[in-house]
């Protein structure tokens, strides 16, 4: 035996408002814990980009994103939040053609003046490259707490000998919900 409930508004014992329906199947939830989120997914590159030997470099030519939700802004490389509250950011770029035994390292991270200023804000993910005319994909995550104007971007470091190309890999955000 089934039961089927109907209802345009889903309350709390206050009397607020958590969820609610046009009729047509159109929910829109009210309360902030089951909102949408601010969140950015970034994948692959626009075209190669040179990063210099033993210097970080900042990844600007990331896709457009191809998922952009709240307020969050994308230029160059930096993303603007938009939304204050606790972050979890991710990246993975992709170098290409590395040598046996040369290392990357990337790290991302956060400013409040357009990078006149910066702090690393997760720890640099590492990889060697143990093959020969390899790509690499160093990871690295973390979590950061931002005001609506922090700016997140992504440096690189690699040791190759000569410049090598970030050509790929994934970088995204969201902002996590009751943090």
């Amino acid at each position: 035996m089934a039961s089927i409930i109907k209802a345009n508004e889903l309350q709390d014992f206050g009397g607020n408002s958590i969820i609610t329906s046009d009729g047509a199947g159109v929910v829109t939830p009210n309360a902030s814990g089951i909102q949408n989120t601010p969140a950015f997914f970034s994948e692959g590159v626009s075209s190669s980009q040179a990063i210099s030997n033993e210097t970080y470099t900042t990844l600007t030519n990331w896709n457009t994103p191809s998922s952009l939700l709240g307020s969050i802004t994308f230029s160059s490389g930096i993303y603007t939040v938009g939304t204050a509250g606790t972050y979890f950011f991710y990246a993975m770029p992709d170098i290409g053609n590395m040598a046996d035994g040369d290392r990357v390292f990337v790290v991302i991270q956060a400013s409040e003046d357009s990078f006149s200023s910066s702090s690393d804000i997760s720890s640099n993910g590492k990889i060697m490259n143990a093959n020969a005319n390899a790509d690499v994909t160093p990871q690295v995550s973390c979590v950061h707490t931002c005001t609506a104007s922090t700016q997140v971007r992504v440096q690189v470091w690699q040791d190759y000998g000569g410049n090598r190309n970030f050509q790929g890999g994934t970088f995204m955000g969201y902002k996590l919900i009751g943090a």
